[in-house]
Protein backbone atom coordinates (compact mmCIF):
# COMPACT_ATOMS: atom_id res chain seq x y z
CA UNK A 1 0.00 0.00 0.00
CA UNK A 2 1.18 3.78 -1.29
CA UNK A 3 0.06 6.38 0.97
CA UNK A 4 0.21 9.80 0.15
CA UNK A 5 -0.94 13.37 1.91
CA UNK A 6 -4.01 13.16 0.47
CA UNK A 7 -5.17 9.92 1.22
CA UNK A 8 -3.26 10.36 4.63
CA UNK A 9 -6.00 13.30 5.36
CA UNK A 10 -8.87 10.87 4.13
CA UNK A 11 -7.82 8.10 6.39
CA UNK A 12 -7.44 10.96 9.24
CA UNK A 13 -10.18 12.89 8.74
CA UNK A 14 -12.66 9.00 8.52
CA UNK A 15 -10.88 8.14 11.91
CA UNK A 16 -11.80 11.21 13.37
CA UNK A 17 -15.65 10.53 12.46
CA UNK A 18 -15.46 6.84 13.87
CA UNK A 19 -13.13 8.36 16.76
CA UNK A 20 -16.10 10.68 17.88
CA UNK A 21 -18.79 8.18 17.27
CA UNK A 22 -17.40 5.87 19.82
CA UNK A 23 -16.82 8.55 21.79
CA UNK A 24 -20.87 9.54 22.28
CA UNK A 25 -22.06 6.52 22.01
CA UNK A 26 -24.74 4.95 24.88
CA UNK A 27 -25.14 1.44 26.47
CA UNK A 28 -27.89 0.25 24.43
CA UNK A 29 -26.10 0.89 20.85
CA UNK A 30 -22.18 1.10 22.15
CA UNK A 31 -21.35 -2.55 20.77
CA UNK A 32 -22.99 -1.90 17.39
CA UNK A 33 -21.45 1.45 17.29
CA UNK A 34 -17.78 -0.33 18.62
CA UNK A 35 -17.93 -3.01 16.01
CA UNK A 36 -18.29 -0.39 13.02
CA UNK A 37 -14.97 1.60 15.05
CA UNK A 38 -12.43 -1.72 14.96
CA UNK A 39 -13.84 -2.78 11.30
CA UNK A 40 -12.10 0.46 10.15
CA UNK A 41 -9.14 -0.08 12.20
CA UNK A 42 -8.90 -3.60 10.91
CA UNK A 43 -9.40 -2.49 7.41
CA UNK A 44 -6.76 0.75 6.91
CA UNK A 45 -3.82 -1.46 6.72
CA UNK A 46 -1.55 1.88 7.78
CA UNK A 47 -3.34 2.02 11.55
CA UNK A 48 -3.91 -1.77 11.56
CA UNK A 49 0.18 -2.74 10.85
CA UNK A 50 0.22 0.56 13.78
CA UNK A 51 -2.13 -1.25 16.76
CA UNK A 52 -0.53 -4.86 15.90
CA UNK A 53 2.96 -3.99 16.17
CA UNK A 54 2.10 -3.89 20.18
CA UNK A 55 1.49 -7.57 20.35
CA UNK A 56 5.16 -8.18 21.24
CA UNK A 57 4.08 -9.51 24.90
CA UNK A 58 1.46 -12.36 24.77
CA UNK A 59 -1.23 -10.26 26.62
CA UNK A 60 -4.70 -12.26 27.19
CA UNK A 61 -7.21 -10.33 26.82
CA UNK A 62 -9.85 -13.09 28.10
CA UNK A 63 -7.98 -13.33 31.33
CA UNK A 64 -6.98 -9.40 31.71
CA UNK A 65 -11.04 -9.25 30.89
CA UNK A 66 -12.00 -11.63 33.46
CA UNK A 67 -9.66 -10.84 36.57
CA UNK A 68 -11.02 -6.96 36.53
CA UNK A 69 -14.22 -7.30 36.29
CA UNK A 70 -14.25 -10.51 38.58
CA UNK A 71 -12.08 -8.29 41.01
CA UNK A 72 -15.66 -5.68 41.80
CA UNK A 73 -13.63 -2.57 41.44
CA UNK A 74 -10.24 -3.90 43.33
CA UNK A 75 -8.40 -3.98 39.55
CA UNK A 76 -8.03 -1.69 36.62
CA UNK A 77 -6.40 -2.22 33.57
CA UNK A 78 -2.70 -1.47 33.91
CA UNK A 79 -1.82 -1.64 30.41
CA UNK A 80 1.75 -1.12 29.09
CA UNK A 81 4.41 -0.79 29.84
CA UNK A 82 5.27 0.93 26.51
CA UNK A 83 3.02 2.90 24.42
CA UNK A 84 3.14 0.42 21.54
CA UNK A 85 1.61 -2.63 24.13
CA UNK A 86 -0.52 -0.12 25.82
CA UNK A 87 -2.37 0.72 21.72
CA UNK A 88 -2.55 -3.53 21.69
CA UNK A 89 -3.86 -4.56 24.32
CA UNK A 90 -6.85 -1.98 24.82
CA UNK A 91 -7.72 -2.63 21.39
CA UNK A 92 -7.51 -6.56 22.35
CA UNK A 93 -9.62 -5.69 24.99
CA UNK A 94 -11.81 -3.83 22.50
CA UNK A 95 -12.09 -6.89 20.55
CA UNK A 96 -12.73 -9.67 23.25
CA UNK A 97 -15.73 -7.12 24.55
CA UNK A 98 -16.70 -6.64 20.24
CA UNK A 99 -16.54 -10.85 19.43
CA UNK A 100 -18.33 -11.94 22.78
CA UNK A 101 -21.10 -9.32 22.73
CA UNK A 102 -20.09 -8.21 26.48
CA UNK A 103 -22.27 -5.42 28.01
CA UNK A 104 -19.52 -2.95 29.10
CA UNK A 105 -22.12 -0.76 31.10
CA UNK A 106 -22.29 -3.94 33.94
CA UNK A 107 -19.18 -5.57 33.03
CA UNK A 108 -17.28 -1.93 33.96
CA UNK A 109 -19.58 -0.22 36.89
CA UNK A 110 -17.67 -1.15 39.58
CA UNK A 111 -14.27 -0.19 38.00
CA UNK A 112 -15.70 3.29 36.16
CA UNK A 113 -17.70 5.50 37.43
CA UNK A 114 -19.12 2.93 40.41
CA UNK A 115 -21.98 1.36 41.77
CA UNK A 116 -25.23 3.30 41.81
CA UNK A 117 -24.32 5.92 38.32
CA UNK A 118 -26.16 5.06 35.26
CA UNK A 119 -25.15 2.76 32.79
CA UNK A 120 -24.49 5.47 30.16
CA UNK A 121 -21.73 7.02 33.01
CA UNK A 122 -20.04 3.74 33.25
CA UNK A 123 -19.94 3.99 29.41
CA UNK A 124 -18.54 7.67 29.12
CA UNK A 125 -15.94 6.95 31.81
CA UNK A 126 -14.82 3.69 30.44
CA UNK A 127 -14.20 5.74 27.13
CA UNK A 128 -12.28 8.61 28.76
CA UNK A 129 -9.58 6.36 30.52
CA UNK A 130 -9.75 3.09 27.81
CA UNK A 131 -11.33 3.78 24.31
CA UNK A 132 -9.74 7.55 24.42
CA UNK A 133 -5.83 6.57 25.30
CA UNK A 134 -5.87 4.04 21.69
CA UNK A 135 -7.38 7.29 20.22
CA UNK A 136 -5.03 9.46 21.11
CA UNK A 137 -2.02 6.95 19.88
CA UNK A 138 -3.73 5.96 16.61
CA UNK A 139 -4.16 10.00 16.14
CA UNK A 140 -0.33 10.42 16.82
CA UNK A 141 0.83 8.06 15.03
CA UNK A 142 -1.14 9.53 11.86
CA UNK A 143 -0.11 12.80 12.89
CA UNK A 144 3.92 11.66 13.00
CA UNK A 145 3.61 10.43 9.23
CA UNK A 146 2.10 13.53 8.15
CA UNK A 147 4.89 15.36 9.75
CA UNK A 148 7.72 13.14 8.24
CA UNK A 149 5.72 13.84 4.47
CA UNK A 150 5.80 17.72 5.22
CA UNK A 151 9.48 17.19 5.46
CA UNK A 152 9.78 15.90 1.70
CA UNK A 153 7.06 16.55 -0.02
CA UNK A 154 7.42 13.84 -2.96
CA UNK A 155 7.21 10.94 -0.05
CA UNK A 156 5.19 8.46 0.14
CA UNK A 157 4.71 5.78 2.90
CA UNK A 158 4.84 2.25 1.82
CA UNK A 159 3.22 -0.55 3.93
CA UNK A 160 3.61 -4.03 3.18
CA UNK A 161 4.03 -7.37 4.80
CA UNK A 162 3.20 -6.08 8.59
CA UNK A 163 6.02 -3.30 7.87
CA UNK A 164 5.91 0.55 6.81
CA UNK A 165 8.88 1.70 4.87
CA UNK A 166 9.33 5.18 3.74
CA UNK A 167 10.92 6.08 0.26
CA UNK A 168 11.32 9.55 -1.61
CA UNK A 169 10.10 9.83 -5.09
CA UNK A 170 12.85 8.98 -7.15
CA UNK A 171 13.45 5.75 -4.66
CA UNK A 172 12.42 2.29 -6.23
CA UNK A 173 8.68 1.23 -4.53
CA UNK A 174 7.72 -1.83 -5.85
CA UNK A 175 4.69 -1.35 -8.06
CA UNK A 176 4.46 -4.38 -10.41
CA UNK A 177 1.04 -4.04 -11.12
CA UNK A 178 0.61 -4.90 -15.33
CA UNK A 179 -2.40 -2.34 -16.00
CA UNK A 180 -0.75 -1.03 -19.53
CA UNK A 181 0.62 1.55 -17.70
CA UNK A 182 4.09 3.02 -19.40
CA UNK A 183 6.31 3.41 -16.42
CA UNK A 184 9.26 4.77 -17.63
CA UNK A 185 7.27 7.59 -19.30
CA UNK A 186 5.10 8.38 -16.43
CA UNK A 187 8.36 8.32 -14.12
CA UNK A 188 10.30 10.83 -16.11
CA UNK A 189 7.08 13.11 -16.39
CA UNK A 190 6.64 12.90 -12.59
CA UNK A 191 10.43 13.08 -11.75
CA UNK A 192 10.13 16.72 -14.30
CA UNK A 193 7.34 17.72 -12.18
CA UNK A 194 9.45 17.22 -8.97
CA UNK A 195 12.29 18.60 -9.73
CA UNK A 196 10.74 21.91 -10.46
CA UNK A 197 8.23 22.13 -7.69
CA UNK A 198 10.72 23.74 -5.25
CA UNK A 199 10.25 26.90 -7.69
CA UNK A 200 6.73 27.68 -6.71
CA UNK A 201 5.62 28.96 -3.81
CA UNK A 202 4.91 26.42 -0.69
CA UNK A 203 0.68 26.45 -1.01
CA UNK A 204 0.92 26.09 -4.97
CA UNK A 205 3.74 23.67 -4.51
CA UNK A 206 1.70 21.38 -2.15
CA UNK A 207 -1.37 21.38 -3.82
CA UNK A 208 0.77 20.15 -7.23
CA UNK A 209 2.47 17.67 -5.42
CA UNK A 210 -0.61 16.14 -4.21
CA UNK A 211 -2.74 16.26 -7.41
CA UNK A 212 0.48 14.06 -9.03
CA UNK A 213 0.59 12.18 -6.27
CA UNK A 214 -2.85 11.08 -6.41
CA UNK A 215 -3.03 10.75 -10.42
CA UNK A 216 0.27 8.30 -10.33
CA UNK A 217 -0.69 6.01 -7.30
CA UNK A 218 -4.25 5.64 -8.84
CA UNK A 219 -2.36 4.97 -12.12
CA UNK A 220 -0.14 1.81 -10.54
CA UNK A 221 -3.12 0.02 -9.20
CA UNK A 222 -4.39 -2.83 -11.37
CA UNK A 223 -7.51 -1.78 -11.40
CA UNK A 224 -7.22 2.45 -11.34
CA UNK A 225 -10.21 4.06 -10.45
CA UNK A 226 -11.83 6.73 -13.10
CA UNK A 227 -13.29 9.10 -10.57
CA UNK A 228 -9.85 9.58 -8.37
CA UNK A 229 -7.66 9.98 -11.64
CA UNK A 230 -10.45 12.97 -12.77
CA UNK A 231 -10.60 14.52 -9.49
CA UNK A 232 -6.44 14.73 -9.48
CA UNK A 233 -6.97 16.01 -12.82
CA UNK A 234 -8.75 18.87 -11.55
CA UNK A 235 -6.54 19.80 -8.94
CA UNK A 236 -3.80 19.98 -11.58
CA UNK A 237 -5.29 21.52 -14.61
CA UNK A 238 -5.47 25.29 -12.71
CA UNK A 239 -1.93 25.27 -11.75
CA UNK A 240 -0.62 25.35 -15.22
CA UNK A 241 -1.43 28.79 -15.37
CA UNK A 242 -0.36 29.59 -11.76
CA UNK A 243 3.16 28.20 -13.29
CA UNK A 244 3.42 29.68 -16.49
CA UNK A 245 6.57 30.97 -15.83
CA UNK A 246 8.36 27.89 -15.19
CA UNK A 247 7.73 26.87 -18.95
CA UNK A 248 9.48 23.00 -17.99
CA UNK A 249 6.87 22.95 -15.03
CA UNK A 250 4.23 24.09 -17.28
CA UNK A 251 5.04 21.58 -19.94
CA UNK A 252 5.29 18.17 -18.03
CA UNK A 253 2.34 18.87 -15.87
CA UNK A 254 0.30 19.43 -19.52
CA UNK A 255 2.09 16.11 -20.13
CA UNK A 256 0.75 14.24 -16.73
CA UNK A 257 -2.88 15.25 -17.34
CA UNK A 258 -2.08 14.22 -21.67
CA UNK A 259 -1.21 10.97 -20.00
CA UNK A 260 -3.61 10.40 -17.32
CA UNK A 261 -6.51 11.82 -19.69
CA UNK A 262 -5.14 9.01 -22.55
CA UNK A 263 -5.71 6.33 -20.03
CA UNK A 264 -9.20 7.44 -18.73
CA UNK A 265 -9.74 7.30 -22.38
CA UNK A 266 -8.64 3.49 -22.62
CA UNK A 267 -11.05 2.39 -19.45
Amino acid sequence: MELNKIELKKISHDFNIVSSRIMRAKFDNYNLVLRKFLAFIDENEIIHTYVMSGDISGFDALSEYQQVTGSRGKLFFDFGPTSKEETYQIYAILKHISDNDLDVSWGMMFQYAGVGNKRNEVIKEFNDRVVLVLIQSIEGYLTKIGYEMGMDEKMYWNVSGGQVNVASDNATINATQNNGIQLDELDRIVKAIMDNVPSVNKEDAETIVDSVSMIKDELLKPEPKRTIISNGIKLLAPMISIVNGIPTLTTNIQNLIDFASQFLRKI
